[in-house]
């Protein structure tokens, strides 16, 4: 699968709180951090995976629903109880990941902000991981395969501040703030560190894309 996150061959992006996409839905609004094809149409259904935060306002909702679509959802406050297609409930605490399908009937339970990624099943795979940077911590450019297909990193700044350094370039982000990395065409060069007194929350969304599956056919027999 062919994708480029970014136009021409630029290997990050940021993207400060005041430029994110607000929309609103039966339970409160959400914030767009990013969506791959950029022009791609929530309600379309038109994307390959979106990544996004969300209020709940209501002590009790009913999730849209994404038929053909994974889900992971985090939580960054408060508790959230979720139940799938009328099963057992689920109750997740801060920065826990829960990967569902899109497609159930799932309701929640308590007021929270949370994090979401919805993945088209059929063209890539992701992960959610929360991690906390103390002051003068480092987060080192992680390794892997990139020649598998699209590697995207979206990094969201929940709390705190960070300094991100590629080449000779210095950025800030702050709380809200997001970076996405293409990994295919970043090097090994660039820095994120806590130069703050305050530790520094980050949610971190990895995404691979799925490579086509081959499928080997028989010649038909001879009659």
């Amino acid at each position: 699968m062919e994708m480029r996150a970014f136009p021409g061959d630029r290997p990050y992006r940021v993207t400060r709180k005041g430029e994110v996409k607000k929309t609103s839905w039966p339970g409160g609004t959400t914030s767009q951090l990013f969506i791959l094809p950029g022009d791609a149409d929530l309600g379309k259904r038109d994307f390959t995976f979106r990544v996004s935060t969300a209020s709940v306002d209501v002590e009790r909702s009913t999730f849209t629903p994404f038929e053909g679509f994974d889900r992971i959802i985090m939580t960054i406050d408060n508790d959230l109880a979720l139940s799938h297609d009328g099963g057992e409930e689920v109750t997740l605490k801060k920065f826990e990941p829960h990967l569902f399908d899109g497609g159930a009937e799932t309701r929640s339970r308590g007021k929270v902000r949370d994090f979401n990624c919805i993945m088209d099943r059929k063209t890539c795979r992701g992960e959610i991981t929360a991690m906390t940077l103390a002051r003068g911590s480092v987060l080192y450019p992680r390794k892997g395969n990139y020649e598998a297909g699209l590697e995207l990193e979206i990094i969201y700044c929940a709390t705190g501040r960070l300094t991100f350094r590629y080449g000779g370039t210095e950025e800030r982000l702050d709380q809200g703030d997001v970076l996405a990395i293409d990994h295919g065409l970043m090097d090994s060069r660039y820095r994120l560190s806590n130069e703050q007194d305050q530790p520094c929350d980050l949610v971190v969304t990895l995404i691979r894309s799925v490579p086509p599956v081959q499928v080997a056919r028989q010649a038909p027999h001879e009659p």
